[in-house]
């Protein structure tokens, strides 16, 4: 999908790919949509998990590990096409945005609360919790928009990221 997008790709395609005949792949899969929601799932699936056991008593480090789980794919060399598949497909399946829905209600809570207590141990200034949190995942969802771009540097720009939100929230820069 990354390499033909979803139009593009054949079941031939995912089966070279997968190295398995077309028989093994239709015995777990209706078709290439359900092949795409299973690896949309997966990783729902795994990123929530993951977000879900970041348990740092500092909420500082709980956002940057928040934040650095956020990004971890951007080092992908595929992410960008494969996003540019998953962005094609958000208008025509609604099950696409099912999916990636439930990372960002995850995403959301825990940025959330974790702004509270930055916010209670005066830790941030100036926010919103909830607003502050929205304005986190916008600045990683526009990353990944921009990864597929020439020239992109994964590590440049999540080191960016932490300073922009170093000085958007108001944190102490030696947290970052």
């Amino acid at each position: 999908f990354a390499e033909r997008g979803f139009d593009n790709t054949t079941v031939k395609d995912l089966c070279s790919a997968a190295g398995v005949g077309s028989g093994t792949l239709f015995h777990y899969f209706a078709d290439k949509r359900a092949v795409f929601h299973a690896l949309l799932d997966l990783d729902r699936d795994t990123t929530v998990a993951d977000l879900r056991a970041i348990a740092h008593d500092d909420p500082a480090q709980r956002l940057w590990a928040v934040v650095d789980r956020l990004t971890e794919d951007l080092s992908d060399p595929a992410a960008g096409a494969f996003m540019l598949a998953i962005l094609g497909q958000l208008t025509t399946d609604p099950r696409v945005g099912e999916i990636l829905g439930e990372i960002d209600r995850v995403a959301e809570e825990i940025l959330r609360d974790t702004m509270e207590d930055l916010l209670t141990n005066g830790g941030a200034t100036g926010w919103d919790a909830a607003d502050a949190a929205t304005w986190i995942r916008s600045i990683v969802d526009g990353l990944y928009l921009r990864c597929a771009d020439d020239g992109f540097d994964p590590a440049a720009e999540q080191a960016r990221l932490r300073l922009v939100l170093t000085r958007m929230l108001g944190l102490d820069p030696a947290c970052g």
